[in-house]
């Protein structure tokens, strides 16, 4: 059992290291995003960045706008809480995730679908695009895990599976303008399921990294 000179000597020691002020975490904060986003875009120019590959540059623009549209509905949902300033529920979540996503590949596959761009392409099954998604959007996501590192004593589980979709959004943007196929199955692979794996794996690692340290989890 531990003495209680051991316990108070501890809580001394805690109590002795200075705390941040907001302007310091806000700083903090604002640093880490913007690596996260400079490192996405960093990744998305080595891999060849812009890439039209046929489209008419009417296509790409169209679709870019409806897919920031989509994106920034969903993050703003995914990343803004409730009056009560708890994370918002499942529910919430889950529909702002599913939906810009649902939209974004009716967007792209109905426009694909009036430049007669939807025919199936043999060599790119979305297998690249995938690992693409999940590496921009693993960028993002670290970076926004440890920016909030620490802080949410109510749903860290939930706070984690948002910032996983919502990095993953934030990055469709990016995939958008890189991968210039409209094939259905191939928006499939490459576009939707990357959200979904992000998602799962940002309730897991959120409720270890978002916890507040000594307050088990609850969501």
């Amino acid at each position: 059992m531990e003495s209680p000179e051991r316990r108070n000597r501890v809580l001394a020691s805690i109590g002795a290291i200075p705390a941040p002020t907001r302007g310091e975490l806000a700083r903090r904060r604002a640093w880490l995003v913007t690596s996260g986003v400079l490192g996405a875009l960093a990744l998305f120019w080595v891999e060849g960045g812009l890439r039209a590959t046929g489209r008419p540059p009417s296509l790409v623009a169209w679709t870019s706008l409806g897919t920031s549209c989509f994106v920034g509905l969903g993050m703003w949902f995914l990343f803004t809480r409730a009056r009560s300033g708890h994370r918002r529920g499942w529910s919430v979540l889950g529909l702002a995730t599913i939906a810009p996503v649902v939209a974004f590949v009716l967007w792209r596959y109905g426009l694909g679908h009036l430049y007669g761009l939807t025919s199936p392409w043999p060599t790119r099954p979305g297998y690249r695009c995938f690992a693409m998604s999940v590496a921009t959007g693993g960028i993002l996501l670290f970076a926004l895990l440890l920016a909030w590192r620490r802080v949410d004593p109510m749903s860290p589980a939930a706070t984690g599976a948002a910032y996983c979709a919502g990095a993953r959004l934030g990055s469709a943007l990016l995939i958008d303008l890189w991968c210039p196929v409209s094939h259905f199955p191939h928006l499939l692979v490459g576009h939707v399921l990357p959200i979904a794996f992000l998602a799962a794996a940002g309730a897991t690692v959120g409720r270890r990294m978002l916890a507040v340290l000594g307050r088990p989890p609850t969501t």
